[in-house]
């Protein structure tokens, strides 16, 4: 699987585009107080001006967006613009973020009557929760638990389910995974990343009956 992500900028470099990037957007939205900025993984269904397609996808994108008081927002492409953002540089960024979350999040480790893992489930309020797939951090937290390779199925924003690579378990719960797409209030997507501590991207999708 190519690379989606470049190897990153220099730490001096990304910790000075932090500092930036959150003076600027404070700048630009007055008393809206900006806090981290980041990826959030969307449904192309979702209207954003700055995004990209990981590797494969058809149905999920990744949004450049700020935090503020009240939640997060996309990029404009005129603010992304007036700023000098660069995606690979926001990208490491947005890792580090995902850092930071892999580090705080309290997994659901579900298992069968043998005690073996069938899947985990990731769920926090963080809103850029979703980015974190794109720490390598995040990846090797479930490594040993998963595997060397993880399929993930972001079902909706702050709700990420994580498979074995091998044993079917994936296509085992499909059905009900399709479930809770069609029920919840902020869907992303039923595709099938795959993360190998190298690169990340679509391998499939959750087929709906």
């Amino acid at each position: 699987m190519a690379n989606l992500f470049p190897v990153a900028t220099a730490f001096a470099a990304a910790v000075a585009f932090v500092s930036a990037a959150s003076i600027a957007v404070c700048e630009e939205t007055a008393d809206e107080s900006a806090r981290r900025v980041g990826i959030v993984f969307e449904g192309t269904f979702e209207s954003a001006e700055v995004s990209r397609l990981p590797e494969g996808a058809r149905k999920t994108q990744l949004v450049a967006t700020y935090e503020w008081d009240y939640g997060v927002r996309s990029f404009s492409r005129k603010l992304w613009a007036e700023r000098g953002f660069e995606w690979d540089a926001f990208l490491t960024i947005a890792r580090r973020v995902g850092d930071a979350i892999a580090e705080k999040i309290e997994p659901r480790l579900v298992r069968d009557h043998r005690e073996v893992v069938e899947y985990v489930l990731v769920h926090d309020e963080d809103p850029f929760l979703t980015g974190a797939l794109l720490s390598n951090k995040f990846y090797e937290r479930f490594r040993e638990t998963l595997g060397d390779r993880i399929h993930a199925v972001v079902v909706d924003r702050h709700r990420i389910y994580l498979f074995p690579a091998t044993g079917g378990k994936l296509e085992e719960f499909g059905p009900a995974l399709v479930e809770e797409f069609r029920r919840t209030a902020l869907p992303v997507s039923l595709e099938i990343f795959e993360l190998d501590g190298k690169a990340i991207g679509v391998i499939g999708e959750i087929e709906r009956e």
